[in-house]
This record gives C-alpha cells, sequence and structure tokens, in this order.
C-alpha cells in the first residue's frame, strides 16, 4: 500500500470559512459614520445644498473664465517663442563724436 501523505512538508491547515462567532458579540458592528453622537443626531434632515444652479450659467461662465485663464499663458509663450525666432536683439548705434560734433 502506498503511502499518500507528501514528503518534506507540514500539513497545512486552512483558516475557517463562514463568520467568527465569539461569545455574545455575534454579527457586524456599526460602522462610525452611522453611529449617533452626542453632537450630531441621526434623524435630522440635511440641509438643502447651498450652490444650486439648475439652469447651467455658472457652470458655464467658470468654464469661460478658465478657458481664458488658460489662454494667457499660452499668449505670453507663443511672445517668448517668436521673440526666440526672430533672432537676437541688435544693441544701439553709439554715436561718434569728432571735433564737437556727434552723429548717428
Amino acid at each position: 500500500m502506498p503511502d499518500d501523505s507528501p514528503i518534506g512538508r507540514a500539513p497545512v491547515q486552512r483558516p475557517p470559512h463562514g463568520r467568527a462567532k465569539v461569545g455574545r458579540a455575534v454579527g457586524k458592528a456599526r460602522l462610525p459614520a452611522e453611529d449617533v453622537t452626542s453632537l450630531i443626531r441621526a434623524e435630522s434632515p440635511e440641509p438643502p445644498p447651498v450652490f444650486v444652479d439648475p439652469s447651467g450659467a455658472r457652470r458655464r461662465r467658470l468654464r469661460w473664465a478658465t478657458y481664458a485663464a488658460g489662454l494667457l499663458p499660452v499668449l505670453v509663450l507663443a511672445a517668448v517663442w517668436v521673440s526666440q525666432l526672430t533672432g537676437p536683439a541688435a544693441p544701439p548705434a553709439r554715436p561718434s563724436c569728432s571735433a564737437g560734433a556727434c552723429t548717428r
């Protein structure tokens, strides 16, 4: 009769499946967010939201303001790029003064 036990390995016990039952505390605990405290009562209704804009005008204005604020840095960067492509700035010509008469 062959021996079916693995050689060189210890038997591994798997953890039990299901819910643990320990004493009288059986089941799931309430979440702290759902718990009633002395400062916040769970049965009080929540106030209505402050910023309600069913027409969507506020969102459209904010979107266009964001576009304008984003366009400004793009224009500044384009101006810097164009100024770099045009070449270095030439210094102004120095006036030549000879015998008291200065000309350019």
